[in-house]
């Protein structure tokens, strides 16, 4: 495999200064290590993505100076570079966990899974799934076709993390090694059986950003400090799949100055904001390095060769007023 570090954006909206503290750690880790530097746009579902929102990130990303090896506007041998752009190539892992008799289709809704009661509020993939629709007996699926069940409801695949589990033998905590949080482990079953593929047919998040990590070559995969319970349903899937895991580093939260979660609505910490603003991209780039423990500058190249992955990192960050 070889080496390559990568910022994964969802054009959803803008970039803000947390988005970017995030591609910036991750960009310097990359140069660092000597490593090329993959932007992957991950945009699953192209209808979501608001107009001009990737053309956006694009500006962002250029007037801020993150120039990246592999992209989608150059392309490069681990592309295509968007997800919309990659939905055949996730057949292939959906074929191998259908054949290990680890997928069945559930036509649960979003409200009926919260419903049951199960922490409402469990982080990225939301309420915890409680196992309403998991056969008694794991097996393989006919067909991996679309699938309307009787109520006219379209079905979504979930995998059997039980069953996944069982046929690992490792038990039901799933671990690894974080560059910023040092060892990880959690309780799968804990977790829920998770969505791999969508009622519309296609790769849900979790599956399809696990197999382009390391079908891109990317071994180091930084990332906020929120998606931690997704790197545990990732690592899960990639040693189903036989797969090398990239060395990840999740790093604590960006927040206001007055504590809050950075939003992409929040107009004054939209890079898009600060730049029609007249602030300096050098300036914007110091005072991430700053609160992130490097040097306060915005020279690229001195921040790269100060760079080192800090434990302190997993703590959450505020910026100044």
């Amino acid at each position: 495999m070889r080496g390559a570090g990568r910022f994964a954006p969802t054009p959803t909206g803008r970039l803000h200064l947390g988005n970017v503290r995030t591609a910036l750690l991750a960009w310097l880790w990359a140069r660092a290590s000597g490593i090329p530097n993959i932007l992957r746009v991950e945009d699953l579902d192209p209808a979501a993505v608001p107009a001009g929102a990737l053309e956006g990130i694009y500006t962002d990303l250029d007037w801020l100076g993150l120039v990246y090896d592999e992209e989608p506007r150059k392309g490069g041998p681990a592309g295509p570079y968007q997800q919309s752009a990659r939905f055949d190539l996730y057949t292939a892992p959906l074929e191998r966990l259908n054949a290990m008799g680890l997928l069945y289709p559930c036509g649960c809704s979003r409200k009926e899974v919260a419903q049951a009661g199960l922490a409402p509020h469990a982080g990225d993939e939301g309420p915890i799934y409680p196992g309403t629709c998991r056969p008694a007996a794991p097996a393989p699926l006919d067909s991996l076709s679309p699938i309307v069940l009787p109520n006219g409801r379209r079905a979504a695949l979930r995998l059997n993390v039980p069953a996944a589990l069982e046929r690992l033998g490792t038990g039901p905590l799933v671990g690894f090694d974080d560059a910023v949080c040092g060892r990880v482990e959690m309780d799968a079953v804990a977790l829920g059986d998770f969505v791999v593929r969508r009622t519309d047919s296609l790769a849900a998040y979790q599956l399809a950003c696990a197999w382009d990590d390391v079908e891109m070559g990317c071994t180091q995969v930084l990332r906020g400090l929120d998606l931690l319970t997704s790197a545990v349903r990732q690592v899960l899937l990639l040693r189903l799949l036989s797969r090398p895991l990239p060395q990840y580093a999740h790093v604590g939260l960006v927040l206001t100055p007055t504590g809050d979660k950075l939003s992409k609505r929040d107009d004054a910490i939209a890079v898009e904001a600060l730049r029609r603003g007249g602030e300096a991209p050098e300036r914007i780039l110091a005072r991430l390095a700053g609160i992130s423990a490097l040097p306060e500058t915005g020279d690229l190249a001195r921040l790269t060769s100060a760079f080192a992955v800090a434990p302190a990192w997993r703590e959450s960050v505020r910026l100044s007023p």
